[in-house]
């Protein structure tokens, strides 16, 4: 006997075939369920992940172009449609899995919705198995680390600075982290209490988001301070500059949850490294305590495991005795294989 699929299997059909594929578990079926109507899932199956005009949606689906224009609006302010802003014949676009995707716009813009509270609960599920199940075995880093501009040493470069890389973005704006806020929801208690207003959102995915009730727009100035603040409370700058800076806590961020369950290199270290004067280090412990990946023990001495290291710079703000600094990473001659 022949089943039929119905339009929310065929819809995570379609974003498993968006890399790195989704787990096709009962959370990321609630969440489709709670993100689409059934009217919007078969509209973003037929809409596909590739960039079309309304004409050719229009055409394909035989729906009234103002009656379709509303509808794709009505999902792109659920985070579902990518809409391309400015343009007065926009290309439109299903959000797939990630950047952005449905692992980050159900966290965005807070809860916005009656059913935001169970899509959140299920967003952090679904987050967890994404990165377990799939974001670990991806086989290389899916994210770069930027290390804190304040740990930045004197022989960095602007390229390698990321408060300078994002001023090419033109347009900035902030919303909740779309990792943290779900964990806050689903599991009250037992969550990091890092900032909760720290996804950066760049160039057109920052228009994007502020057109479509996810983010607000923030000047370039306050981009930078946001940056400041996240890395005096301990958070990891992540990501595409492109696009947006995650401002990561060990505890929800799913490129962390891979890393930590798992040991999969989801993160690409930065090109530095944390190193400690031995002659100054009080052996305080702090800059151990805020390590995410627990590159740094202390005996007499703080000692960093630079193999773990990810060059992040959170250890270097907050070290009473300025022991701690980051400095250019050693570049590993490659050995070809006998």
């Amino acid at each position: 006997m022949v089943t039929t699929k119905d339009v929310y299997e065929q819809l995570a059909d379609m974003l498993d075939q968006s890399p790195p594929g989704v787990p096709k578990t009962p959370s990321l079926m609630k969440l489709l369920r709670l993100q689409y109507t059934p009217k919007e899932a078969k509209l973003a199956v037929k809409v596909g992940l590739k960039s079309v005009k309304l004409d050719q949606i229009a055409e394909k689906t035989g729906i009234e172009k103002g009656k379709l224009k509303k509808m794709l609006n009505t999902m792109a302010d659920k985070g579902t449609m990518w809409i391309t802003p400015g343009e007065e014949n926009p290309n439109y676009r299903a959000t797939g899995v990630g950047g952005p995707g449905l692992i980050e716009t159900g966290g965005w813009g807070n809860v916005r919705f009656p059913y935001s509270v169970q899509l959140l609960k299920a967003l952090h599920k679904f987050q967890r198995e994404f990165a377990i199940e799939k974001l670990s075995k991806v086989g290389f880093p899916m994210s770069r680390v930027w290390p804190a501009t304040v740990a930045l040493p004197e022989d960095a470069q602007p390229s390698e600075n990321v408060a300078e890389v994002i001023k090419q973005a033109g347009y900035w704006s902030v919303s909740t982290c779309s990792c943290r806020l779900p964990h806050w929801i689903a599991d009250p208690g037992n969550h990091c209490k890092h900032l909760l207003e720290t996804c950066l959102l760049l160039g057109k995915l920052g228009r994007w988001c502020v057109e479509h009730g996810m983010a607000r727009e923030i000047t370039y100035d306050q981009a930078a301070e946001l940056l400041r603040k996240c890395n005096e409370d301990g958070l990891v700058h992540t990501y595409d500059p492109n696009w947006a800076i995650c401002n990561c806590c060990a505890d929800c961020c799913v490129f962390f949850t891979g890393l930590r369950e798992t040991g999969a290199t989801t993160l690409q270290r930065s090109d530095f490294v944390a190193r400690v004067s031995e002659e100054t280090c009080n052996a305080c412990n702090t800059c151990a305590d805020r390590c995410p990946v627990d590159a740094i023990t202390v005996d007499e001495c703080a000692a960093v495991d630079e193999d773990l290291c990810l060059g992040c710079g959170v250890c270097v703000p907050t070290c009473e005795t300025k022991s701690v600094s980051l400095v250019r990473r050693p570049k590993v001659e490659s050995q070809a294989t006998a």
